[in-house]
């Protein structure tokens, strides 16, 4: 089983950051500037197993960069990043700028460029890199990439397996290794699968109440949206996103279900007989008034202008009887 190390408290003081540049721009497709070059410490131990790579840095204060000339010439890999001490900040084409430390993880798409930078003077780091087609066909695999998570249960049971399985790689045989990597493949299919845990169900129905009582309020707000609507409540958007999944909805849905549930509220009352139905469209949040005749008619398989003439019609015969 291949294993490679490298560290710079191996290397001669006066080349050692060259020395230690050259050999982990080859393993691991980085390029680093040290904040200091006297005190630059750095050590990478790397495992490579049928299917799966495993390894560890420790860093002081420094960057890293995966060039696109180094994330073209490696393998299209998912690595997933524990911090267990420290923390790094990385920022990849595509993805936001995240700082992860520990009870935290990041994934990686490895043939993706990036930037990252070790935030205290020793942050270790614990790495498994798996094939993509591993991981290809799970529903929204593509939300987990370039994003920081919380070390769930399954991803916690990943990170210990593979832990383990590093420091017995020297005294296993191939097939051990070969059977050890398939479990490792089970349990990352099971983390990369599970659902963000977030509340407990009845917590989550009632954050989720709350959430659809804000949003009413918003309806008229020209921004609305599930970042607006997640800053206000502390949480992801794509936690929110879930919430709505959960009951077989979707945030742009429950919006447009409020907005049309408000202008046909308004059309059906009395008191708002004089008021145009732009006005009307506009105070439930539509900004384009064909968009909204068009969803009206669909929803109330009537015109915003049939519905205000049945409200008269009723209204008159209610007086009249």
């Amino acid at each position: 089983m291949p294993l490679f190390s490298i560290a710079t408290s191996e290397l001669d003081t006066r080349s050692r950051v060259a020395g230690f540049q050259d050999t982990v721009a080859e393993l691991c497709r980085l390029e680093f500037t040290p904040d200091s070059l006297e005190g630059f410490r750095s050590a990478t131990a790397i495992g490579v197993l049928p299917e799966v790579m495993l390894g560890w840095g420790r860093h002081s204060t420094c960057r890293a960069v995966r060039t696109v000339e180094l994330a073209a010439s490696g393998s299209d890999n998912v690595m997933v990043h524990f911090p267990r001490s420290g923390a790094f900040r990385m920022q990849q084409t595509g993805g936001a700028e995240v700082i992860c430390g520990p009870g935290q993880i990041y994934i990686d798409p490895n043939e993706t460029a990036g930037v990252s930078r070790f935030l205290v003077d020793r942050t270790d780091v614990f790495y498994i890199s798996l094939p993509r087609p591993l991981v290809t066909g799970l529903r929204g695999i593509n939300d987990h990439l370039r994003t920081r998570l919380d070390l769930t249960p399954q991803w916690r049971l990943l990170q210990r397996y593979g832990e383990a399985l590093f420091e017995e790689l020297p005294e296993l045989t191939p097939d051990q290794l070969a059977q050890s990597s398939a479990h490792l493949h089970d349990l990352a299919l099971s983390a990369f699968s599970a659902r963000d845990p977030g509340p407990l169900p009845g917590t989550m129905a009632a954050r989720l109440r709350m959430i659809k009582d804000d949003i009413a309020g918003l309806l008229h707000h020209p921004d609305l949206s599930p970042g607006l609507v997640a800053a206000r409540h502390g949480i992801s958007t794509r936690y929110l996103r879930m919430m709505f999944a959960e009951e077989k909805s979707s945030f742009r849905a429950h919006v447009l279900e409020e907005r049309l549930r408000r202008a046909h509220g308004a059309l059906s009352a009395c008191e708002s007989a004089g008021q145009a139905i732009s006005d009307i469209a506009g105070a439930a949040g539509f900004s384009d008034l064909s968009w909204f005749n068009h969803c009206y008619r669909r929803r109330f398989n009537q015109t915003p202008r049939e519905t205000r003439a049945e409200a008269g019609l009723a209204a008159r015969y209610r007086h009249t009887a």
